[in-house]
């Protein structure tokens, strides 16, 4: 059994600030690395996609910053949402057939590494393409999605809080390394 995690990583705005604005959600919020923090909220982990959507499109409308809303599933699909000031601009799905058993294989779907480069202020957008791009269709990709976010999360600056890591893990003690439980907003 793979890893199964959702998570947000928000650029520009204050731990306290994201939690203020989480209240009456039960969610974890990592301090600012790099200016970037990371939410892990409990009601996301059932991986609902418009639930995910409806808490990134609102942080990311409420300080007016990127948002990067990231599924895994059973680290066979590594699922992104991008929005920009509240507005969906960019989606991923490394494995966009998965739930289709009569579907043909197909490589990864959507994902524009110049909008996910400019949101996060990385210049690499051709090494972020390259990680988009890898399929586990041929020698060259990924054996789990975890591996890709983690390839993506270093590429892009983020804090690598994220990789793995969910409310649900987080929750029981399992902690990314760098991240201490005294760290964690918690917010109820």
């Amino acid at each position: 059994m793979g890893n199964f995690y959702t998570n947000l990583t928000l650029r520009g705005p204050s731990q306290a600030a994201v939690a203020a604005a989480l209240t009456g959600r039960r969610a974890l919020v990592t301090p600012v690395v790099g200016g970037r923090l990371v939410v892990f909220d409990a009601e996301s982990e059932d991986q609902d996609a418009e639930l995910m959507a409806e808490l990134a499109a609102g942080l990311s409308r409420r300080f007016r910053c990127p948002v990067l809303a990231v599924t895994n599933h059973d680290d066979d699909i590594l699922w992104y949402q991008l929005y920009l000031s509240g507005e969906l601009e960019d989606e991923y799905d490394s494995c966009p057939n998965y739930f289709d058993p009569d579907a043909e294989p197909a490589g990864p779907a959507g994902g524009d590494a110049a909008k996910l480069c400019a949101a996060f202020g990385s210049e690499r957008v051709a090494d972020v393409a390259a990680i988009l791009r890898k399929s586990g269709l041929d020698d060259e990709g990924y054996t789990f999605e975890a591996e890709r976010h983690e390839a993506l999360v270093r590429t892009l600056g983020m804090p690598g809080f994220g990789v793995g890591a969910g409310y649900n893990y987080v929750s029981r003690g399992e902690l990314p390394e760098g991240l201490e439980i005294a760290d964690l907003i918690q917010v109820r």
